[in-house]
C-alpha cells in the first residue's frame, strides 16, 4: 500500500513539475527574444535561463523517481510481461474530511497485533513443552508500577483498597511441579522477557505511528485550506494586474512556478498522510511498521521562487 501511495504521488509530481518546465521554457524563450532586439539585459536573459535549467534537472529527477516508485510496486505485486502495464490512477484520494480519533491505541495495539499474538503463543508453546499445564496466578508483562488505592466507605465506614495496573497485559506464572528446575524457569522466563518486549514496543510504536498520522493530516488540511487556496487568489489578482498593464509577462510566469510549487508542496502533504495512515493501521493490528515514514520538507518554494524583473 505504501508502494502504491509513492507511486501515484510521484507520478503526479512529476506532472506539475512538467508545468513548472514548460512555464520556464516560455519566460526563457521571450527573454531570448528581448535580448535579441536588445529591450532586455544579458543578466536578465541568464537569469530567465538558470531558471530553465533549474526546471529541466527538477523534472528529471521526479521522472525518475516515479519509474523507480512504479517498478518497485512492479516488483511487490510480482508482475511480468504484459502485467506490467498496469493503469496507476492521475492522483491520490482526497483527504477524508474528519480525523480518526483512537482514544486507545495501546489498548488496540495489545488485543490485536500480530506479533504480539505471536510471542504470546510463543510464551505458552515454551510453557507446554516444559510440562507446565497448570497456571497459578498471573503478572503484568508491563508492571511499571504497582497501582494501589486506599479509600473509605462512607456508608458503614470500612475501608475499601483497589489495586491494579494502567494498562495489563497478563502472563500466567505456572506450578513448576516435577519441572521445577533453573533451565526450565530460565527458559520460560527468557520467552516472557520476549513477550514483555514485543508489548513495550507496540504500545511506543502505536503512540508514535497514531501523532504521525494525526500531524500528517493537519499538514495536508492546512496545505489544502489555506496554502494552495491562497496561491490560487494571488495568481488571479496577477492575471488581473497583468490584462490591466501594472504587471509584466515575467511576472506573472513567476508568480505561476510558484503557484505549482505550492499545489506540488499539497501533493507531497498528501502522500505523507496517506503513508502515515499506512503505518498507523499496521502498527495497531498488523506488526511493527518499522521505520516509520518521516515527513519530507516540500520541494522548492512555495511562498514564492523568481522575483519578477
Amino acid at each position: 500500500r505504501k508502494a502504491w501511495v509513492n507511486a501515484v504521488a510521484a507520478r503526479q509530481t512529476a506532472a506539475y513539475l512538467r508545468d513548472v518546465k514548460e512555464a520556464a521554457e516560455a519566460g526563457a524563450e521571450l527573454a531570448r527574444r528581448l535580448a535579441r532586439v536588445g529591450n532586455w539585459s544579458k543578466l536578465s536573459q541568464a537569469r530567465e535561463q538558470s531558471v530553465l535549467a533549474d526546471a529541466t534537472a527538477q523534472l528529471a529527477r521526479a521522472e525518475q523517481a516515479a519509474f523507480a516508485s512504479r517498478e518497485h510496486l512492479t516488483r511487490l505485486l510480482g508482475l511480468w510481461g504484459r502485467q506490467t502495464l498496469f493503469t496507476l490512477p492521475e492522483r491520490l484520494p482526497d483527504l477524508p474530511r474528519t480525523v480518526r480519533e483512537i482514544n486507545d491505541v495501546e489498548t488496540q495495539a495489545l488485543g490485536q497485533r500480530l506479533d504480539v499474538q505471536t510471542a504470546q503463543a510463543e510464551s505458552l508453546y515454551v510453557a507446554q513443552s516444559l510440562g507446565l499445564t497448570r497456571a497459578t496466578g498471573f503478572i503484568n508483562a508491563l508492571d511499571i508500577g504497582y497501582g494501589r488505592n486506599t479509600t473509605f466507605n462512607n456508608a458503614n465506614g470500612e475501608r475499601e483498597t483497589k489495586r491494579g495496573y494502567e494498562v495489563e497485559f497478563p502472563i500466567p506464572i505456572f506450578d513448576w511441579g516435577q519441572s521445577r528446575n533453573a533451565r526450565a524457569q530460565a527458559m520460560y522466563m527468557q520467552s516472557t522477557a520476549r513477550l514483555r518486549e514485543v508489548a513495550i514496543n507496540a504500545r511506543s510504536e502505536a503512540r508514535e505511528a497514531y501523532h504521525g498520522y494525526r500531524t500528517a493530516y493537519d499538514v495536508a488540511r492546512h496545505y489544502r485550506d489555506e496554502v494552495v487556496p491562497l496561491r490560487k487568489f494571488i495568481a488571479d489578482e496577477m492575471v488581473l494586474r497583468y490584462n490591466g498593464m501594472l504587471s509584466s509577462v515575467f511576472d506573472l510566469l513567476a508568480d505561476t512556478r510558484a503557484h505549482v510549487l505550492a499545489v506540488n508542496g499539497s501533493i507531497e502533504a498528501l502522500r505523507d498522510y496517506w503513508l502515515a495512515d499506512t503505518d498507523l493501521q499496521t502498527a495497531l493490528s498488523g506488526t511493527s511498521p518499522g521505520g516509520m515514514t518521516a515527513m519530507k520538507p516540500a520541494t522548492g518554494n512555495a511562498g514564492g521562487e523568481a522575483k519578477g524583473h
